[in-house]
């Protein structure tokens, strides 16, 4: 036998045998999936969890068996039609959800591809159990709404809509469990104290104000649920060096904040929220989550341990006020 020979036949059985390799990765995807439940109910049924990658992800698995087209349909069939009114308000309408998979799904990089092991190791149910049932035992509020959980166009991480429906789009989310954990308690406890009483008939809902206290009270939660396994720094998406930067200009922080309180604006939300913006040169960013936190800390030090969850059924001025926090 010729060395020519020998070359090409243990190419083709490499070839063979990483095509063998291949099958059996997506099939035991494909066991995975099917274990997976199209959606979740907690929280007495307040909350749903719509698990919208699995159809997403199972079409993909299989686009080997169809042709492109087929595919589309099939997408458009079982991951769009059935939750439009999520897809609109996220990517847009049908012709545009089509276009949008045509152009990023079928490449071997979108992360459908690259990160499906890893939301599936996840046990993303289970995270969102165990945080729900805390949140309730924890508040005695249930978390009321829609999560959707998609590989989309990556335009969040999590997020919610002005309707209270949120998102956790693995495109721009990654699998990594312990992140996770500790977004999920912020995220529900924003769900609780948006849909409370005290928001609902808030006067200074939409403003800088209520924006601090929502993301400090949030943080907070995530804070008491990690138990010591977070810092203030860590809950609030610090690092140790801001956490200190900020500690030490706070009367600073608080004094160029009192302009803003009432301010509406999109610019003044995101002067405060937005981690690629400061409020003052050289502070930390995403001044709300600090200023928030402290507020949350002055009053849990003036009432007791338990007592962060009273802010949920306040508004924004009256939980300022009760704290005693000179903002």
């Amino acid at each position: 036998m010729s060395c020519v020979t020998c070359l090409l036949l243990v190419a083709s059985w490499s070839l063979c045998c990483s095509a063998q390799g291949r099958a059996q990765a997506t099939d035991t995807l494909l066991r995975q999936l099917t274990r997976v439940p199209l959606e979740l109910y907690l929280a007495d049924s307040n909350l749903r969890i719509v698990n919208v990658y699995r159809p997403e992800a199972m079409a993909m698995l299989e686009v080997n068996q169809s042709t492109r087209s087929e595919v589309l349909d099939r997408l458009t069939r079982e991951v769009y039609r059935p939750y439009a009114s999520f897809w609109q308000g996220y990517l847009g309408e049908e012709a545009k959800f089509r276009d949008w998979a045509s152009a990023s799904l079928f490449g071997s990089d979108h992360p459908i591809h690259t990160r499906l092991g890893g939301l599936l190791d996840l046990r993303l149910d289970s995270l969102f159990t165990a945080s729900a049932t805390w949140l309730v035992k924890a508040t005695g509020h249930r978390p009321r709404g829609v999560w959707y959980i998609v590989f989309g166009p990556g335009w969040t991480d999590m997020g919610g809509f002005s309707d209270g429906t949120m998102v956790a789009d693995f495109a721009g989310l990654e699998p990594d469990r312990e992140v996770i954990e500790f977004k999920l308690p912020h995220e529900l406890t924003h769900m609780v104290h948006g849909a409370s009483a005290g928001q609902r008939n808030d006067p200074d809902s939409g403003t800088v104000l209520q924006r601090i206290v929502s993301e400090g009270l949030a943080s907070y939660a995530t804070f008491v649920y990690a138990a010591g396994r977070r810092t203030a720094a860590q809950s609030t998406g610090y690092t140790d060096a801001e956490w200190a930067s900020a500690l030490a200009h706070e009367q600073e922080l608080a004094t160029a904040a009192r302009p803003y309180l009432r301010s509406r604006t999109r610019a003044d939300l995101n002067r405060f929220a937005s981690r690629g913006e400061r409020l003052v040169n050289a502070g930390p960013p995403a001044v709300a989550y600090f200023l928030g936190f402290r507020i949350v800390q002055t009053y849990v030090a003036k009432h007791g341990a338990s007592s962060w969850t009273d802010l949920i059924d306040l508004s924004a001025r009256e939980a300022l006020s009760r704290s005693g926090y000179p903002l």
